[in-house]
């Protein structure tokens, strides 16, 4: 199955991207002119199916998918790029993170819609399943506007192939679930939300910070 996305920030989103990605305020009206061009080039589908058919997964209810931005993301970092404009390809590549948020959290609707259950959690191969899974999924798949290359990359870059775990009950808010960032393990992130307190104690901050 194939559906349509349109996902989009919006005004309460920005206060977020500067403290996410460490921008100050006074850059706002230059992100949000990139964000203006960007918009119009980013053509979201998401790519699933509600079958229990992947080896390896063994929950009683699920849905799996791709999801992704489309080339046009891709091209206009691209084209930054190829004019040395680094600060404008990485404001590129921030907002496509965030849109790409938004876009998991409109899938999970369509998912749940369909299904009629509930999004209890949202994985992503190489984290809760091998990406051994991606050449299966993709099989299953068989996405028009996505491709796996040979070195098992998927393209265009902003795409994810996801797992997401359903349920008979309501879980959380799908928007709670689908926020990737408050959900990472990548502890080290520069654009990490969670706060200090939340992080696990390596054995060198409880040294530092006599932290028992």
């Amino acid at each position: 199955m194939k559906c349509k996305l349109t996902p989009r920030l919006s005004s309460g989103d920005w206060n977020e991207f500067c403290s996410r990605f460490h921008f100050p305020p006074d850059d706002m009206p230059h992100i949000q002119a990139i964000y203006t061009a960007l918009l119009p080039l980013v053509e979201s589908y998401a790519h699933y199916s509600l079958d229990q058919d992947l080896d390896g997964v063994s929950l009683p209810h699920y849905a799996y998918g791709f999801v992704t931005l489309g080339n046009g993301v891709d091209e206009l970092s691209e084209l930054y790029l190829n004019h040395e404009q680094i600060q404008e390809a990485y404001i590129v590549d921030c907002i496509s993170l965030m849109l790409l948020s938004k876009a998991y959290e409109e899938f999970a609707h369509v998912v749940e819609r369909q299904s009629r259950l509930y999004l209890a959690e949202l994985s992503f191969l190489g984290d809760t399943y091998s990406l051994e899974l991606l050449p299966q999924i993709y099989a299953c798949l068989t996405p028009d506007v996505i491709h796996l290359t040979d070195g098992q990359m998927l393209t265009p870059l902003k795409t994810a192939a996801l797992i997401l775990h359903l349920d008979t009950k309501p879980h959380a808010n799908p928007r709670q679930l689908c926020d990737t960032c408050a959900a990472c393990k990548n502890f080290s992130c520069p654009s990490r939300k969670s706060p200090f307190q939340n992080l696990p104690r390596t054995y060198g901050a409880m040294q530092i910070f006599h932290i028992k």
